[in-house]
């Protein structure tokens, strides 16, 4: 049966901007994984570049050129996990961290999204969470500790994660503010999921015209100046995708390790209590790394705690390999996002690590996973995990 697309996102100029170098073809993931260049971005810019010209109609009919995006080229489209990594090297500066989004969500709204995903999409239009937990629950880890300010200089969004899977993420988080006496609101069943892993899989669509606007909202109206958030992908959302999205925030976004330098210098927070001589390599985040270009941030937080052996990997910052965790890769490639993050894993073995820490949620499970399946002897720890222990 013949697919009907929607209508193509406008992409033309980044498609013809690209000069062929093949930059972007051995930093690709999956590309490294399976050494087929249809999963490298040269290969998919190829493929839509030959689309464009299928005007000629009867050169392609006589050369039997197949040139009309089908389930074959979007499952290529799909082995992406949205790392970030073609961007950062492309020397013609085209923006592929949207571009990929747009064309996913091409790929979706012409009816050839990945089924393994569909059902993520589902249960953040019926529950407000990618996990399909009941959304009332949404703030049930709250301790008793925790201080809903009716007049915050913050918002502590939690987000999927941290709210259903990792509690100890936000529990964390409440301690440093608390030990801070930072002024703050935790939305609770008025927070939603913040989008960044549907934009991801494709479903920009329904990001941009539901989560998004109500998100936005959701925190302006509490009168606070600052979002702050232990998720990488909320990072993503609200500082990168949003705003490309025209969204523009009235409000700052920071990840925790930011607000934690900003806490320390203020004299409002100061880390007394030692590590047991913890040798911890970090792990950069795609979402908060390369795309929105937060490095610097966790390294410092790090260097205030005694007792902790901050250790890099190699590669790291920019050149930093994915763990195989995001835009819903191990949905539909699961082997793929296994070897991505185990190879990560004996990155931090190699440098002699105890634990790797990271800001992702998401990257932190799929490496707990897959050191648990495979027998890996390193912990797998957040880093508000380890700011909080300090206190």
């Amino acid at each position: 049966m013949a697919v009907r697309l929607a209508e193509k996102p406008p992409i033309e100029d980044d498609l013809h901007a690209c000069t062929m170098c093949g930059y972007c073809v051995p930093v690709c993931p999956p590309y490294r994984e399976i050494g087929f260049e249809s999963a490298a971005p040269r290969g998919k810019v190829y493929f839509m570049r030959e689309f464009d010209k299928r005007g000629l109609g009867v050169v392609d009919w006589l050369l039997r050129r197949k040139t009309l995006p089908d389930a074959e080229f979007s499952k290529a489209v799909f082995e992406c996990t949205a790392c970030g990594a073609c961007e950062n090297i492309c020397m013609a500066d085209i923006p592929f961290d949207g571009l990929w989004q747009d064309v996913k969500e091409w790929m979706v709204d012409s009816g050839l999204g990945m089924p393994e995903q569909a059902p993520v999409f589902e249960r953040v239009r019926e529950t407000h969470n990618i996990y399909g937990e009941p959304h009332e629950r949404r703030g049930a880890w709250l301790p008793k500790e925790a201080r809903n300010d009716p007049s915050p200089e913050v918002v502590y969004w939690v987000g999927c994660a941290a709210s259903y899977r990792k509690q100890r993420i936000a529990e964390s988080v409440v301690k440093i503010l608390n030990a801070a006496r930072v002024r703050y609101r935790i939305l609770g069943t008025g927070e939603w999921c913040s989008g960044a892993p549907l934009a991801n899989m494709g479903f920009g669509s329904y990001v941009k015209k539901e989560l998004m606007p109500r998100n936005i909202e959701a925190v302006a109206e509490t009168g606070a100046k600052i979002l702050v958030t232990a998720c990488s992908e909320d990072v993503r959302a609200f500082l990168k995708d949003y705003r490309r999205w025209g969204g523009n925030p009235p409000f700052s976004v920071l990840h925790i390790t930011q607000y934690v330098e900003r806490l320390v210098s203020d004299k409002r927070l100061v880390f007394t209590k030692p590590l047991p001589n913890l040798k911890a390599a970090f792990h950069d985040s795609c979402a908060q790394g390369r795309v929105t270009g937060m490095y610097d941030a966790p390294r410092n937080a790090m260097k205030f705690l005694k007792g902790l052996v901050p250790l890099e990997m190699f590669p790291s910052k920019s050149d930093a390999h994915c763990s195989g965790a995001g835009a819903g890769f191990p949905l539909v490639f699961p082997d793929q996002a296994s070897s991505l993050g185990a190879k990560r894993l004996q990155a931090a073995m190699d440098v002699g690590a105890q634990a790797v820490v990271t800001t992702c949620p998401h990257a932190e499970m799929h490496f707990e996973d897959i050191a648990k399946r495979q027998n890996i002897p390193l912990q797998t720890l957040d880093i508000a995990e380890v700011l909080a222990q300090a206190l």
